[in-house]
């Protein structure tokens, strides 16, 4: 049983970090690509949303509107993804995954066609589910697609390791600089990959969800 616990939490925490990366490809797709919106960080999204709408820029407000819509959506989605399945091995799923698969298979193909209002919406959703749906780090609950709360959390943490000598907090502080870091490879990674070609980000994005979906045929008990 505990091997098997293990196990379970290897896999858990290695689809966080994997979501992770994603999160930061995606925000730095969005934010290049559909005039400064951010996927995932909603807290940014909604500033230079009511800023411009301040400003009287009415004609730039659409991508930030669909992807906040589609974000709450994915979040939505997501959560009842987590209750649906909550009786089962969740991350052992492929209906989790599956769904992303489809999405950014859809995505990258149909990427030179289709509405910008329509691709940051789809990103959208993609982030909400995915945030909602992987935040654990072996015992640690992160957030893999908004930094803020996560960088908030490694000060805290490691106040209590400096001044309490916390094991726990030592623990959580290495898992959430373990997160803000990766989400700063994956944002780096988005640029330079965009710097080659702007229609290979998503293909990544779609391979690298592929793959784990596919790893999920070969797990075994």
């Amino acid at each position: 049983m505990g091997e098997k616990t293990n196990k379970q939490l290897i896999i858990v925490s290695s689809l966080t970090i994997i979501s992770t990366f994603l999160m930061g490809l995606i925000d730095a797709y969005t934010f290049i690509n559909q005039d400064g919106s951010f996927a995932s960080a909603q807290t940014g999204n909604l500033v230079t949303l009511s800023v411009k709408l301040a400003q009287g820029k009415f004609g730039s407000l659409t991508s930030h509107i669909f992807v906040f819509v589609g974000y709450a959506l994915g979040a939505f989605i997501g959560e009842a993804v987590l209750d649906k399945l909550k009786h089962t091995a969740l991350y052992k799923s492929r209906s989790v995954l599956f769904g992303q698969v489809i999405l950014l298979g859809f995505l990258a193909s149909f990427q030179t066609i289709l509405y910008d209002a329509m691709m940051i919406f789809c990103l959208g959703i993609l982030a909400g589910y995915e945030i909602t749906v992987y935040r654990k780090f072996r015992n640690t609950t992160v957030n893999n697609g908004v930094m803020t709360g996560n960088t908030k959390n490694m000060m805290n943490n490691l106040y209590h390791v400096i001044f309490n000598h916390n094991k726990q907090a030592r623990h959580d502080l290495l898992a959430f600089f373990l997160v803000i870091c990766t989400f700063m490879i994956g944002a780096g990674a988005g640029v330079l990959i965009m710097s080659v070609s702007k229609l290979l980000l998503l293909w990544i994005a779609f391979l690298i969800v592929l793959s784990c979906f596919l790893l999920t045929f070969v797990e075994r008990d």
